[in-house]
């Protein structure tokens, strides 16, 4: 595994342990000074590059990034991530299926004579 850059483990160090208070990707924006496209992107790396288990909890009031500290929490992290992949694997599939030189609808109406 690659050594962590001072970046993502400057990031790494700010979450905290467990589920139970996430820290808020605005909060992340807030103490790093970053934007929060650059905090989305060293977390994506910090779990792709270096296998860090990092989880996100999606609910608000309580939303934010943690560090997975057990099987229950990976549960948790992963049922939107498993979710978000059925549904856009049914929206893949209906794209690469649908007739494409049929008149819809919408494009009836909006159609210049």
């Amino acid at each position: 595994m690659k050594q962590l850059d001072k970046e993502e483990q400057q990031l790494l160090e700010l979450l905290p342990k467990g589920i139970e208070r996430p820290r808020p990707l605005k909060e992340l924006v807030k103490l790093t000074g970053w934007n929060s496209r650059k905090v989305r992107g060293i977390i994506n790396r910090l779990i792709i590059v270096h296998h860090q288990p990092i989880g996100a909890r999606y609910e608000h009031p309580n939303n934010g990034y943690f560090i997975i500290t057990n099987d229950q929490e990976r549960r948790q992290a992963l049922a939107p991530l498993t979710s978000q992949i059925t549904m856009m694997s049914r929206r893949a599939e209906i794209i690469s299926t649908a007739e494409l030189n049929k008149k819809s609808p919408l494009n009836a109406t909006h159609r210049p004579k």
